[in-house]
């Protein structure tokens, strides 16, 4: 499932300046399990667009006060199309010149009062249906121009790696070898700066191959708690050493998820290192939960009628908390792309996220980062199994 399986009931930007018509759509609508934003005129539904963003369906009366319903439909046109936004208009003009003008408009259907609720129904969730076809086929795309970089990126970088193998090697072995015997204090220090220098280089390139090689994970059902419990363990000692104070936070009883807990681990450990590296120099707080969340079932599983069906699914929803300095606003929607590092270079290749954000996409779930003045969040939410 995809992460906008977990979103709320599809929102409605209604415009509807008559109370009674107005009244009658909300309740069609609210009992079908939309969300509805009501607008009276034309401009609030220009202002609800630019507070809230784009609906998943726009929903206009042709006659409204100040802004017609044709008006609307140009100007939303000029920033969405069709496929992102759908429009429907709803009028008691039946003349074919007037549905010929909303058409042109740039409206995706056309309603005529009285109209009946389940035709309303039934039309909102063919536009839904259609959207989110194009969001899936457009998610797909993407996911296949990536693998084909990561392809001919997983070609170069498995000849590279070979080809810096052996001289890495050979150049580690000699200088721990001479470092064993060099009674001299300043050349023993180059050569361990040599030696660091290399375990560096070795790391980069195994960044590099984790994040282009797709290894098959080994999925089983697995307690989340367990695997954060063994991170923390592993990264106990210098958590500690760095002035830093754990707080576990763990939901007695949690949903096992189908996961590989070695490619889980990877991810809670590369988010623990960033947070751990944040806060090095003044300690601080790390805070880690992990609690239940009940997703809505999936808006694909709706049935025609739009109404979202009574189960919902388990998921597990992991946070990592630090209180250290924020993420610059302005770096923060880059993160997550590979080779994007705000680190000095001997402390990231920029691979780590991107890794993390594969890892958790192919188990399912997704993961989000939020951070503010008070510190950063990870949210790390994954599938649950049934039972």
């Amino acid at each position: 499932m995809s992460p906008a399986a977990v979103s709320p009931a599809a929102r409605v930007i209604l415009a509807e300046d008559d109370r009674s018509a107005a009244a009658v759509l909300c309740a069609v609508l609210g009992r079908a399990g939309y969300q509805v934003h009501l607008a009276e005129d034309g401009p609030a539904v220009l202002r609800l667009l630019e507070e809230h963003g784009p609906p998943d369906v726009l929903l206009l009366d042709w006659m409204l006060p100040e802004l017609s319903g044709l008006e609307i439909c140009h100007r939303v046109r000029q920033r969405w199309d069709a496929l992102a936004l759908p429009i429907l208009i709803v009028t008691a003009k039946t003349d074919a010149e007037s549905i010929s003008a909303a058409f042109d408009a740039g409206a995706s259907d056309y309603i005529t009062k009285p109209f009946l609720g389940a035709e309303l129904r039934a039309r909102i969730a063919a536009h839904l249906r259609t959207k989110r076809m194009f969001e899936e086929r457009r998610e797909l795309e993407e996911r296949l121009r990536e693998r084909e970089k990561l392809s001919a990126l997983g070609l170069l970088v498995s000849g590279v790696a070979h080809d810096l193998g052996n001289p890495l090697a050979s150049i580690g072995g000699l200088a721990q070898l001479l470092l064993r015997s060099e009674p001299d204090a300043e050349r023993a220090d180059d050569l361990q700066h040599i030696l660091t220098d290399v375990e560096r280089c070795r790391k980069i390139v195994g960044d590099l191959l984790s994040f282009v090689r797709r290894q098959p994970p080994q999925r089983r059902p697995v307690d989340v708690t367990e695997v954060l419990r063994a991170t923390l363990e592993l990264r106990e000692h210098h958590l500690r050493g760095s002035g830093i104070r754990v707080g576990l936070e763990l939901a007695c009883t949690l949903p096992a998820v189908h996961a590989d807990a070695h490619q889980l681990q990877q991810v809670f450990l590369n988010i623990l290192l960033n947070a751990e590296q944040a806060m090095r120099p003044h300690g601080g707080t790390l805070r880690v939960s992990a609690v239940p969340f009940s997703a809505p079932a999936a808006p694909a599983r709706r049935n025609g009628t739009g109404k979202a069906p009574a189960a919902r699914e388990p998921w597990v929803e992991v946070e990592l908390f630090n209180d250290g300095p924020p993420i610059p606003a302005e770096v923060l929607p880059s993160i997550f792309e590979p080779l994007f590092t705000t680190k000095p270079k001997d402390e990231g290749t920029g691979l780590g996220l991107a890794i993390c954000q594969r890892i958790v996409r192919e188990h399912g779930g997704e993961i989000h980062v939020q951070s503010d003045p008070t510190g950063t969040a990870f949210r790390i939410r994954l599938p649950g199994l049934d039972g």
